[in-house]
């Protein structure tokens, strides 16, 4: 919107008008937050270790929450996006944690928890 004139009056339309550049702002910030989550671990992909290798380590005993919890960890200290990370996780069968949504919500608690633990120990530095 442009403005042509500005007598001194309230504007006729501010509610909506406001309305419309807060939505227009919210909607900015949740785009830059996706790409912000969307995007892996682009510059060294490559050197990112695979949930292959934690589901292979014998010090998990082939826990699968455990070997998630520290893939995650691992992962998010290494800047891997969540998306990245949520693949890897259910890369193998959830299906004894229920249902989808239970499934959903496993997965979204130990993504969580990581990034918390990530940042706890980027602190510590």
């Amino acid at each position: 919107m442009k403005l042509i004139e500005a007598p001194g009056t309230v504007y006729t339309e501010a509610e909506r008008f406001l309305s419309e550049v807060r939505a227009g702002v919210e909607a900015e910030q949740q785009a830059r937050e996706q790409r912000r989550v969307l995007q892996p671990y682009a510059a060294h992909s490559t050197e990112l270790k695979s949930i292959e290798s934690f589901r292979a380590d014998p010090k998990y005993g082939g826990d699968g929450t455990r070997i998630d919890m520290a893939y995650a960890i691992y992962a998010a200290s290494h800047g891997a996006g969540e998306v990245l990370i949520e693949a890897a996780i259910r890369s193998r069968d959830l299906s004894h944690k229920g249902g989808e949504r239970r499934q959903a919500d496993y997965v979204e608690r130990t993504i969580q928890k990581a990034f918390e633990s990530a940042r706890n120990q980027g602190r510590g530095r």
